[in-house]
């Protein structure tokens, strides 16, 4: 999906407040700004062909196994990079779901099935499938799976790989990451994303994590310097002892669940209760229609959910902000009631 994705505020040079992105509401770091702007002359040299030494420092602030990081442009290329391993196989996706699953799927001739989120712990034989594609927590609705549960699911079919999304995890609360399980899990592949976190979707950065052999099979398809030099900054300040901010989960999930109920009790519109900082909401009208009239008359940006399998036309997702720039959408939400 070329279009269709949330953030396309390109298209509204007038927007104010960007509740369509899911990325870090506090914005992007000062300090990590002013870093990338005292060492832009690192672009006068090629940076490492596959950013080794970002996996590195990755590795090590994670703890994770040595060589079992894939440093990517973004984490839709780690999507597209595992989706390349399993031409022609079959696939089950859970949706609804980011739509990157199953375009990624369709680029490399995948056999794909569907199947709804909420049977994601059903008793059901995954070993039909060679991979499966789901999130933790899920876009668009926010769904947070229980960590134990997909362990044992993945100890059960050893002979199906399980790809799981877990670019918002820093948005939720107590839930531990699967990252640290797949040398015991080789059938495991985790993606991560650090554009969300540190708010620099612009600038492309992600990674996945898996057994090191799939990761040499992978870096085998690979050309070199597909990580730019910027991006590899970015990410090493992020994950050094240098970078430091304010976030604080427990206030952002709070906020987001005061701002849930706020727009729960607005006549028209019903909200799907998440228990990260975004949510989806079933609207009085077509989404479409609501995030025209929000954009141009109140210079508001929301996701138009209506392009995810599996959901209807009505539905959009906010990504909350601050309190007050929430305050704002509330109000302009009563305008539609």
């Amino acid at each position: 999906m070329i279009q269709g994705h949330g953030d396309d505020i390109f298209n509204y040079p007038d927007i104010e407040i960007n509740f369509s992105s899911n990325v870090n509401p506090l914005g992007t770091n000062k300090d990590l700004l002013e870093h990338l702007k005292n060492r832009v002359t690192c672009i006068s040299s090629y940076p490492k062909p596959l950013a080794e030494n970002l996996a590195k420092q990755i590795e090590d602030f994670r703890s994770l196994p040595k060589e079992s990081v894939l440093v990517t442009n973004g984490a839709v290329e780690g999507l597209y990079l595992v989706a390349s391993l399993f031409l022609e196989k079959r696939s089950l996706i859970f949706v609804p779901s980011f739509a990157e699953y199953e375009d990624a799927c369709k680029s490399f001739q995948h056999k794909i099935y569907f199947c709804s989120n909420e049977k994601v712990f059903a008793d059901q034989n995954l070993s039909d499938y060679d991979a499966v594609w789901m999130a933790n927590p899920n876009n668009p609705d926010g769904k947070i799976l229980d960590t134990n549960k997909l362990k044992s699911i993945i100890r059960e079919h050893k002979n199906t790989t399980f790809i799981i999304d877990e670019a918002y995890l820093d948005f939720t609360i107590n839930i531990p990451s699967l990252a640290n399980e797949i040398i015991e899990f080789s059938n495991l592949v985790i993606i991560c994303s650090l554009t969300k976190r540190f708010s620099v979707p612009g600038i492309r950065l992600g990674y996945l994590v898996t057994h090191p052999e799939r990761i040499e099979r992978i870096s085998q398809k690979l050309m070199p310097w597909r990580i730019n030099a910027m991006a590899i900054e970015c990410g090493l300040f992020c994950l050094s002892e240098n970078f430091s901010d304010d976030f604080n989960i427990r206030e952002i999930i709070n906020e987001s669940k005061r701002v849930q109920k706020e727009i729960d009790t607005i006549s028209g519109f019903k909200v799907h209760p998440s228990e990260t900082l975004f949510f989806l909401v079933e609207g009085p009208i077509k989404a479409g229609i609501l995030k025209q009239k929000l954009a141009l008359k109140n210079k508001l940006l929301i996701r138009d959910a209506s392009n995810f399998r599996g959901i209807s036309d009505s539905y959009f997702r906010i990504s909350t902000r601050t309190p007050n720039q929430n305050e704002v959408l509330i109000n302009a939400l009563k305008e539609w009631k």
